[in-house]
């Protein structure tokens, strides 16, 4: 669930005010609105109403609700930090790869935007951008704190800095070896998210993902 933003992953950093994203999702046998609602350490991706994905940035806890089955898989805390310890014994990430402006320009809805693109392995990402977003640095700033979560420190160098990000990202297309998955930007704003959006519904039940059973 990569796409935008990344999806995800979030960090404790000075007090700010909680932050929903909407974006349209194409691709990877997925398509429809996509969700996040951030709030402090904690953020929320709903995918249709069919699939989300809460994570704790913070403590690197991750859990994905499955609501057709009212069942959920939970990534521990203990699991994640035993997978950044595998991590650790591979070779290091490279440097995240560096935004290249391409000269072109086109209007996605009613944004002039500037293309730029970026690469990592088969992986070749194009990206809108605009700086006509409004309050768009404010945004990218709450996102960019995202990217020092303990999820994130895993994907590190997948994806270029935000702060290099010259605007906002209006639209976004990963290619991923002729395997391609695009987003477009509906909103971005301010906005209270109740705390109760990052709870398990009682009703649901906890299932297993196979090999996932170390960390515990």
């Amino acid at each position: 669930m990569k796409p935008l933003l990344a999806a995800l992953l979030l960090s404790t950093a000075c007090a700010r005010a909680d932050l929903v994203i909407v974006q349209h999702v194409d691709g990877s046998g997925q398509s429809g609105d996509q969700t996040i609602r951030i709030k402090g350490d904690k953020s929320r991706t709903d995918l249709a109403q069919q699939v989300s994905m809460i994570t704790n940035g913070a403590s690197g806890e991750v859990v994905t609700l499955m609501h057709a089955q009212k069942t959920f898989l939970k990534v521990t805390a203990a699991q994640t930090k035993a997978m950044m310890e595998q991590m650790k014994k591979l070779p290091p990430n490279a440097e995240p790869p560096k935004l290249t402006a391409t000269g072109k320009k086109e209007k996605v809805g009613n944004y002039d935007c500037e293309i730029f693109t970026s690469s990592f392995g088969a992986v070749s990402v194009t990206y809108w951008i605009t700086k006509d977003f409004p309050n768009y640095k404010t945004v990218l700033e709450q996102m960019e704190k995202m990217q020092t979560g303990s999820i994130s420190a895993m994907g590190k160098g997948l994806m270029p800095e935000l702060k290099d990000f010259p605007g906002m990202q209006i639209k976004t297309e990963m290619d991923m070896g002729g395997k391609k998955v695009s987003t477009v930007l509906i909103s971005a704003k301010e906005e209270n998210v109740d705390p109760a959006s990052f709870e398990i519904p009682k009703d649901y039940k906890e299932v297993n993902a196979p090999g996932l059973n170390f960390g515990k």
